[in-house]
């Protein structure tokens, strides 16, 4: 797959490596918070268009330039395929195919990019009862086999406060990532996304996301953690 990869832009590189970090040291289990390990994270927002398949995109190619550390980015929101389109596998098998049929492998329509260690599953062709793919038990079957330690597998997920996916998606990862976009998520918003995760296993994160530099700070880049 053609690739833009933030390598090609110095100042998102910078702003993406200091974004993955804290992540980093959550998925390896290093984080005094979260001593616990796991390699399975949702990016998802509270609301549309808060630039979460953006971030998903750009912190996967980041990612993957870690030494030993492979990725693999899943396209999990299947209604706005925002990933999907982005990398040009509209007409290609993915996700949904994989859920819909107990007989089909994840290998099947997993896709290479031109990051060798960065791989990429696209949302697939659409089939008829999405919500219930994205939330049922298969879904879940398929999470626990990617379940290795040397692998971040990055899920973009539906915005929380719009449709029921991303709660369900939340109940089968390790860790969260709410995407919030400065100037336009509320307190009433991210309090109302929090409540949807309360009984959730996953740690939770925030990027907030589209906020300029602050004067004072002028080494905070423009999409802060």
């Amino acid at each position: 797959l053609g690739f833009l990869s933030v390598i090609e832009n110095p100042e998102l590189a910078r702003e993406f490596r200091l974004l993955k970090r804290p992540l980093l040291a959550r998925v390896f289990g290093l984080s005094r918070s979260t001593p616990k390990a796991g390699n399975l994270v949702l990016i998802a927002s509270d609301l549309p268009g808060a630039g979460k398949s953006f971030i998903a995109l750009n912190l996967a190619a980041s990612i993957a330039q870690e030494q030993m550390t492979k990725v693999l980015l899943i396209d999990g929101d299947a209604l706005r395929r925002n990933l999907t389109h982005a990398l040009g596998q509209e007409n290609s098998p993915g996700l949904l195919q994989v859920l819909a049929n107990a007989d089909s492998n994840i290998e099947d329509v997993t896709l290479e990019t031109d990051i060798p260690s960065l791989q990429f599953i696209p949302a697939g062709l659409i089939e008829d009862n999405v919500t219930e793919l994205l939330g049922g038990k298969r879904m879940g079957d398929v999470l626990g086999s990617m379940d290795d330690p040397d692998t971040v597998v990055l899920i973009d997920s539906p915005p929380l406060l719009i449709t029921s996916e991303g709660r369900a998606l939340a109940d089968k990862v390790h860790h969260t990532v709410i995407v919030v976009e400065a100037g336009r998520s509320t307190a009433a918003h991210i309090d109302a996304a929090l409540k949807l995760l309360d009984d959730a296993k996953s740690t939770i994160s925030f990027v907030l996301n589209k906020a300029p530099a602050s004067e004072s700070l002028p080494d905070q880049g423009y999409y802060n953690y």
